[in-house]
């Protein structure tokens, strides 16, 4: 009997001993887990927060206050192009930047990818952004890329034409990507569409400076002050845009398609294989 109240003692002993050691160890598991979560959560947070702060960096940089419609709007379409499955497998490490020239060359093939609707759409939304915003001057600018560069900025949108313009880019750069087929305008129907233009950019002369200015720049365009340049310049846009739907599609669909081979022209071109040696050559080696 009393080796059995003994031998329970020892049990007793043994088990609150057993308690006893593992309850600190217990203790010490929980609170590390715990703070392991802790600062999983702060990690979590603080990407967020360095997340929110480059979106909002990026919009300051685009011209956008943070906070506004307008910023909500090209947040909105930015994360829908970046987790669109087609473009964030090709462009799996961030899309190249838009004045690089594989940027240039993306946007412009995806112009002349678009639908003829996407195309017209694009352009009337360029022509009304230009009749609200493009100098006199041109900003010292003749060449069209860099004037479209300096037009199209978000700062010159309002909050509709952000996201039509946004709208639009997704549609260009999925086109690109999946290589939709282009329509290229044969050679008559180009000089078709281009006699159609000249009429209705003859309808912008109003008197005889203009007809005067007009014909300088016909005759001599390489001597046309920047100011004239930039007055035909606007001159074929207002007539681009009043072209009946055929005609545009015809001029829109030729220029674009002549601004992507030119910016294909401009991509690094791989380096050419190293020559074979031939094997009567090899021989006498």
């Amino acid at each position: 009997m009393k080796a059995n109240i003994v031998a329970f003692a020892v049990v007793c002993i043994v088990a609150v001993s057993g308690c006893t050691v593992d309850r600190p160890v217990t203790a010490s598991k929980r609170q590390a887990e715990s703070a392991a979560m802790k600062d999983e959560a702060a990690v979590t947070s603080a990407e967020a927060l360095l997340e929110q702060a480059i979106e909002e960096q990026r919009l300051k940089q685009l011209g956008v206050q943070p906070g506004t419609k307008k910023a909500e709007i090209l947040l909105k379409w930015d994360r829908a192009i970046r987790n669109a499955p087609d473009l964030k497998a090709r462009f799996a490490h961030g899309f190249p930047p838009p004045q690089s020239a594989a940027g240039q060359y993306l946007f412009a093939d995806g112009l002349s990818r678009i639908t003829p609707a996407q195309r017209a759409e694009f352009w009337s939304l360029y022509a009304r952004v230009a009749a609200a915003h493009l100098p006199d001057n041109c900003y010292g600018e003749s060449n069209p890329a860099a004037i479209t560069s300096r037009l199209m900025t978000f700062a010159n949108f309002t909050d509709d034409d952000a996201d039509e313009y946004m709208g639009l880019s997704a549609a260009i750069l999925h086109a690109s990507v999946r290589h939709d087929p282009e329509h290229v305008p044969t050679s008559s129907e180009y000089q078709a569409a281009t006699l159609a233009l000249g009429r209705l950019m003859v309808t912008d002369i109003k008197d005889k400076a203009d007809a005067g200015r007009f014909a300088r720049i016909m005759v001599s365009p390489g001597s046309a002050s920047v100011a004239d340049k930039c007055w035909i310049t606007r001159v074929s846009i207002r007539a681009i845009e009043k072209l009946p739907a055929t005609e545009k599609e015809i001029a829109l669909a030729n220029s674009f398609h002549r601004a992507a081979m030119a910016a294909a022209s401009k991509l690094p071109q791989p380096a050419a294989p190293a020559p074979t040696v031939a094997p009567a050559v090899a021989k006498q080696l």
